[in-house]
């Protein structure tokens, strides 16, 4: 659990930074007004929040509660993840395998499905770049992150 709760905060965290990052390096010609393809899915679930709570969820908290559910994914995602491979040592590519999976989960199927951003084909390369490197970089900290924790119990 302890795991899960570190690996899978510090791997969004990371996540975005990667992302952020990828951004100014890679996408100085996109729309000012265009958002990635993650921040549009948040987007989007806070705006069916709000429309489900309107007094709990208001529009001067859309940011704050768009972060919470990035973060809560995060935690979950590696949450299952562990319960799916319990007691492994980390490799490299088996973590990198999980951010491509996880990639292809979200944003290839998920968020076009639930119609949570714009269509695939509006994204442009760099984007979607961004989006599978960031996954990746997610799925590398959850995956280094359970056996680090678990030595530092033993000792």
């Amino acid at each position: 659990m302890r795991a899960a709760l570190f690996g899978g905060s510090v791997g969004a965290l990371l996540m975005d930074v990667t992302q952020y990052a990828w951004a100014q390096a890679f996408e100085q010609d996109r729309p000012s007004d265009d958002q990635d393809e993650e921040t549009e899915a948040i987007t989007s679930v806070v705006k069916f929040l709000t429309r489900l709570a309107p007094g709990l969820f208001g529009a001067t908290n859309a940011a704050a509660i768009g972060r919470a559910i990035h973060y809560v994914f995060g935690v979950g995602f590696a949450g299952a993840y562990f319960i799916v491979l319990p007691n492994r040592r980390p490799a490299f590519v088996r973590g990198a395998v999980f951010g491509m999976v996880l990639w292809l989960v979200s944003d290839r199927l998920l968020i076009p499905a639930l119609k949570l951003g714009r269509p695939w084909s509006r994204y442009s390369v760099t984007e979607r770049a961004n989006a599978l490197v960031s996954h990746v970089v997610y799925a590398l900290v959850v995956e280094y992150a359970r056996p680090s924790l678990e030595g530092r119990k033993r000792r």
